[in-house]
């Protein structure tokens, strides 16, 4: 599986049998993209958005302090932020991000979010 963060070798060490069989698998994907999208055309499919953006922010603030602020536990375990309402009824983000809450609804709060390696920038 290819992962977010990268193979653990650098580019001069050459290339693994299943990193070559797994670029490989990719390539041969892509050969058959154009038959795929042209029996999704016929079969008239009815298109959806297909597009994801992912806000990745290493170092950024922690997801208890934006997203999850678990304003029902004891004060020292909370954050110090003020919880707003958001766009979609019942989510609530934190006070400095006005701006995302207005558009939530256009947007898609994973709290389930589980790595393959034990890091916690997951």
């Amino acid at each position: 599986m290819l992962t977010i963060y990268g193979s653990r070798q650098r580019f001069c060490d050459g290339i693994s049998r299943r990193n070559f069989l797994k670029i490989g698998a990719l390539g041969l994907g892509g050969l058959t993209l154009p038959q795929l999208l042209q029996a999704e055309a016929q079969a008239g499919i009815r298109r959806s958005h297909k597009a994801v953006i992912m806000i990745f922010l290493p170092g950024g603030p922690s997801h208890q302090d934006i997203f999850d602020l678990k304003m029902d536990a004891p004060s020292e375990i909370r954050g110090e932020f003020k919880p707003i309402s958001t766009a979609v009824p019942g989510i609530q983000i934190c006070e400095h991000l006005p701006l995302l809450a207005k558009m939530m609804d256009k947007l898609v709060l994973i709290r389930s979010m589980v790595g393959a390696e034990d890091r916690h920038d997951a």
